[in-house]
């Protein structure tokens, strides 16, 4: 572990910095919140929020659906471990993909994936089958994170990719520590397998949102004012 970061110090040397990008003086200073007032960035942060949020339950709920089913603790850590390396390998091709396909095809294709992944998931009945499943979730939510950022540079001006950044940031963090107590609840109440069907329920309505980011970005001429 210690050898990434000195590798990656290594690699940025020779890396020339962009100049700062100076935000026009005079009038009212916006806000950060401003941001939210803009369909596109809200939609954008939805979508993001219904992925990140599929993310957590993945990883809160299959050491609970594994111990349900008596698969051993170190079984249900491949499991876990198959899908982030999974979402690790999918973002060495993504140039690949961002070549041929728009953010908000790959956007919308992950989350109907996702749906349908989260629909079959607790019917798997071995822990190689729901390993499979793991590995496909991993590929499909894998690809969000580069999309996002990509989309999120594309609809805010210059000067505010930092605001951006931020609430998207905040919000990610938000439902990382909200979304476990409410899958924790939910769980006790309908069962692990409901969990799964209600998020994958909620993520595939969700997908209109996505779908909506083409229009968006056309009428916006792919900047949010």
């Amino acid at each position: 572990m210690a050898v990434l970061p000195i590798a990656s110090w290594f690699l940025i040397q020779k890396t020339r910095e962009l100049p700062p990008v100076i935000a026009a003086r005079g009038g009212t200073q916006p806000k950060a919140w401003d941001l939210l007032r803009e369909p596109t960035f809200r939609r954008l942060m939805l979508v993001n929020w219904f992925l990140a949020s599929c993310w957590d339950v993945h990883t809160f709920v299959v050491p609970v659906l594994g111990f349900e089913r008596g698969i051993s603790a170190s079984v249900i850590g491949s499991i876990l471990g198959a899908f982030a390396v999974a979402a690790a390998l999918i973002r060495m091709v993504m140039p690949l993909v961002a070549a041929h396909l728009r953010e908000w095809r790959v956007l919308a294709g992950a989350m109907l994936t996702t749906a349908v992944l989260f629909g079959i998931y607790p019917l798997m009945p071995s822990a190689l089958a729901m390993g499979v499943c793991s590995v496909l979730l991993g590929f499909a939510l894998g690809t969000v994170q580069p999309m996002v950022m990509s989309m999120l540079h594309q609809i805010t001006p210059e000067a505010r990719h930092g605001e951006a950044l931020g609430l998207r940031l905040m919000t990610i963090n938000a439902s990382s520590v909200l979304m476990p107590m409410l899958f924790g609840s939910v769980g006790a109440l309908i069962g692990i397998a409901g969990v799964f069907w209600a998020t994958g329920a909620a993520v595939g309505a969700g997908s209109r949102a996505a779908w909506l980011l083409k229009d968006s970005l056309t009428s916006h001429g792919g900047h949010a004012e």
